[in-house]
């Protein structure tokens, strides 16, 4: 499997999850009665898009968006940012989550509504490390690629 190693390909990947996250969560906000089977098919391939786009985008940001345990200062300095960022991206969810739990309040089915906001918005919280560093990340080094190339 090839590996997107240049800036803009990640970003496009990037923007492809985020479309996909604000599919689902569209989808979330639409759950009720009149038009349940609308957005039922619409998180299907929302869901589809933004896993499958924050799974290339965690393999193409390679090591500094993991836990190892042997990352470089450099890679340390990039995960730390990215982790820092993520939770703040995450502390905002939150707060969306709480807006929404307070609209839906009012409606009849306001657990199942909340807590499929809920799952969405966990959802594109887990993403956010690789988007972040998708986004923020130099292009690769050429170089480092050329291994079994004689000079």
């Amino acid at each position: 499997m090839t590996v997107t190693r240049t800036r803009s390909d990640r970003r496009r990947l990037a923007v492809a999850a985020v479309i996909g996250h604000l599919v689902v969560i569209a989808g979330a906000a639409l759950l009720r009665e009149p038009t349940l089977w609308f957005a039922v098919g619409m998180m299907g391939p929302g869901l589809c898009l933004c896993v499958g786009a924050a799974a290339v985008l965690r393999r193409s940001v390679g090591r500094p968006g993991s836990a190892a345990k042997d990352l470089d200062e450099r890679e340390l300095l990039l995960r730390d940012r990215a982790h820092y960022a993520a939770f703040q991206g995450i502390c905002l969810l939150m707060l969306v989550d709480l807006a929404y739990g307070l609209y839906a309040a009012e409606q009849p089915d306001s657990g199942s509504l909340l807590s499929s906001m809920t799952a969405a918005l966990f959802v594109f919280g887990t993403s956010l490390p690789a988007l972040w560093l998708a986004w923020k990340l130099p292009d690769d080094d050429p170089e480092d690629f050329d291994e079994g190339i004689p000079a």
